[in-house]
């Protein structure tokens, strides 16, 4: 029979109680639009009275298995002065989401979708970041729906292009569970390394609690963000020297190179990336150097780099 002790009812108990937010910080509240997999979740912020209409709203990706709850603090320290918006990636968090392991030109499909349906297009366009996995589905958008999107912000990670043999490995590596009790079983199992990894990056407890938790909701689909990722492969290399748009390329250091996890740092990797981007009309790496405790205990920094360049005259 399977058991898991308290661990999971701590990780609920977490979950149900993030922080509230300072006074002055504009509400974060829900919403949920249609997109050909059923509804996609999403979160918002937006300053009092809509905020400067000339300044385009901000969409937030995110990285595999996490859903739009790791951009929390962020988007709220972004939503002081312009709509924000992160979006669950489908079959995350609380989208609905495909039966079958999808390609990255899958999830973009359905995500380009939800954003028509929430107005955007040609004449409202939006100013976009991906984080990791979320980095490859802004390419594909941005790529394949150019008139939408402004501006591409990504944060890499340490494998978002490398040899393909070494991405077949990668993709081969990923395991599906075949139940939900094999994915509580792999979860708890993995619980002890991920809490030290939690200790070691200073990630505030809480945030990391909430993470943890949406990350498992998709049980047997918790794989199914990487799988796409890796497969995506080459297709990324080729999206990336499409885009016509500004690209910026933030670093935030997840420590996979210093674990021996990844060859590259994700600075490295974003050096490399930028040299790719044959057809932006301006790409470069940004000079800040953040790392995960930054995104989700003190934002505030990255979201000032972002506002720069988003009010950036090009």
């Amino acid at each position: 029979m399977f058991r898991c002790g308290s661990a999971l009812a701590c990780l609920a108990v977490l979950a149900m109680h993030a922080p509230a937010c300072a006074a002055d910080e504009p509400a974060l509240r829900h919403g949920y639009v249609d997109m050909p997999y059923g509804q996609l979740h999403y979160s918002t912020v937006a300053p009092p009275g809509g905020g400067d209409k000339n300044k385009p709203d901000l969409v937030l990706f995110h990285q595999s298995p996490n859903s739009s709850v790791e951009y929390n603090e962020l988007v709220q320290a972004l939503g002081k002065d312009r709509v924000v918006i992160a979006l669950d990636t489908p079959g995350h968090g609380g989208s609905d989401g495909p039966k079958e392991i999808p390609r990255i030109e899958d999830y973009a499909a359905a995500m380009r979708v939800a954003l028509k349906n929430l107005g955007y297009g040609p004449q409202r366009q939006i100013d976009v970041f991906g984080f990791h996995t979320g980095s490859r589905i802004v390419a594909e958008i941005a790529a394949t729906e150019p008139g939408m999107v402004r501006r591409v912000m990504m944060g890499l990670s340490g494998v978002s292009v490398v040899p393909p043999e070494e991405m077949k490995k990668l993709l081969d590596n990923v395991h599906h569970p075949e139940s939900s009790e094999e994915a509580f079983t792999l979860f708890c199992e993995r619980l002890p390394k991920r809490i030290k990894s939690r200790e070691k990056s200073r990630v505030d407890d809480t945030v990391w609690g909430r993470m943890a938790v949406e990350e498992l909701r998709p049980l047997t689909r918790y794989e199914y963000g990487h799988a796409a990722a890796f497969e995506y492969s080459q297709r990324f290399d080729a999206r990336l020297a499409q885009l016509t748009q500004p690209v910026a390329l933030i670093v935030i250091e997840d420590g996979s190179k210093e674990s021996g996890l990844f060859k590259f740092s994700a600075r490295e990797m974003s050096e490399k990336v930028v040299g790719m981007l044959k057809s932006s009309k301006q790409a470069k790496v940004l000079p800040d150097n953040f790392v995960l405790r930054d995104l989700h205990n003190n934002p505030g920094p990255i979201a000032d780099a972002m506002r720069r360049y988003q009010d950036e005259r090009i």
